[in-house]
Order: structure tokens, then sequence, then C-alpha cells
């Protein structure tokens, strides 16, 4: 039995496919959002989302959330934070950030700073810059 190179149909094929996957993988990286988080699109810095709520004029809909989380913190993003009228509403009249409350960091120093405790349930804080 000879081994050789394989015909050039099965190359093209797999050049092909080859191809398709990698286009694939570049269209949805960075796409990945934890079920906690649900749909909203969050911004995930203090700073930058009080100088967005300044700018804008929205009110900060701050989301305290314990990421990766529990089963309430999954139900609450699969049920509430992915509502499309709940999401809608976040996104369109208030600047959406996310918080971490189950981490170091930055997360810990928002915390910190607004008196949130760690590790507590799912928390909505209204603020304005």
């Amino acid at each position: 039995m000879e081994l050789g190179l394989a015909s050039p149909n099965i190359m093209n094929r797999f050049i092909t496919l080859s191809i398709i996957v990698i286009a694939l993988s570049s269209c949805f990286a960075g796409t990945y959002q934890p079920i906690e988080a649900g749909k909203v699109d969050w911004g995930r810095g203090l700073e930058a989302a009080l100088a967005s709520s300044q700018q804008t004029e929205k009110p900060l809909f701050a989301l305290f959330q314990e990421i990766p989380g529990c089963a309430g913190c999954q139900q609450f993003g699969r049920d509430v934070l992915s509502n499309p009228l709940l999401v809608e509403a976040i996104e369109s009249e208030f600047t959406p950030l996310l918080i971490h409350n189950n981490n170091g960091g930055k997360d810990a120093e928002t915390l910190k700073h607004i008196g949130e405790p760690a590790w507590n349930d799912q928390v909505v804080r209204f603020l304005n810059a």
C-alpha cells in the first residue's frame, strides 16, 4: 500500500472548510456573555460609565451580580435580564454598568467606592454622574 498526498479535490475541500471555520470563529470572537448578565450590552468600567452617563445625561443602571453565579443568578440573567422589553429599556434609558460582586480588581474597587458588599444577591442601583 502506498501512502501519498491526498487528491487535489480533497485538499481544496479541506482548505475551503478551514477558511469557513476561521471566518466564523472570528465573527463570534468576543461575543460571549455569561448567562448571569442576560442580553443587556453592559459597560464594565465605573469611570467610563460615569463619563458616558454625564455625556448622554442618562442615569447609570448599575447591576451588582455574581459572575459566575449560583442558580438564582443564572435564572435572573436568563429570565429578567433577557426579557426584550427590559433589555430595550435598560439600554435606551440608562447607561448600563455591570459589576461582578465576587471578583477582585476593578470590580472590588467599585464595590468599595459605592459601599456595596461583596457576594450579595443581585442588586441594582440607579446613579447619576
